[in-house]
């Protein structure tokens, strides 16, 4: 019988020295994306993006679910989060449930959804 391996609720922090991926403004995916290194995400994103670091610029848009280590929020995100740390800043958007240790929302940033704060 095959066993398998649970995955881990965040993905491990991204090794010293590790390549920033820039997903540009002109740039859409359907489909999920998986990094070992930091992402940022300019252009539209439909599914699921999982790295040790996320910034979703003020141009990037997901439209699935979020996991990271440290997710930092300028642009849009519907769907859902599940990170240690969220920052969301005074341009971000945000339609999903989020599953945080640590947020930071500042003043203008639009969230809707719910906030579940795990110890």
């Amino acid at each position: 019988m095959a066993q398998t391996q649970e995955q881990p609720r965040w993905p491990e922090p991204a090794k010293t020295g590790a390549r920033r991926s820039v997903l540009a403004a002109d740039l859409v995916i359907d489909g999920d994306v998986t990094s070992s290194g930091p992402v940022d995400v300019q252009g539209n994103v439909l599914g699921q993006v999982r790295a040790p670091e996320i910034l979703i610029g003020v141009t990037g848009k997901i439209g699935g679910t979020v996991i990271a280590l440290d997710l930092s929020v300028l642009g849009h995100i519907s769907g859902a989060i599940d990170a240690r740390n969220v920052s969301l800043s005074a341009s971000a958007e945000v339609q999903a449930d989020v599953t945080h240790e640590r947020i930071a929302i500042e003043s203008g940033a639009q969230v809707e959804g719910l906030l579940k704060r795990l110890r």
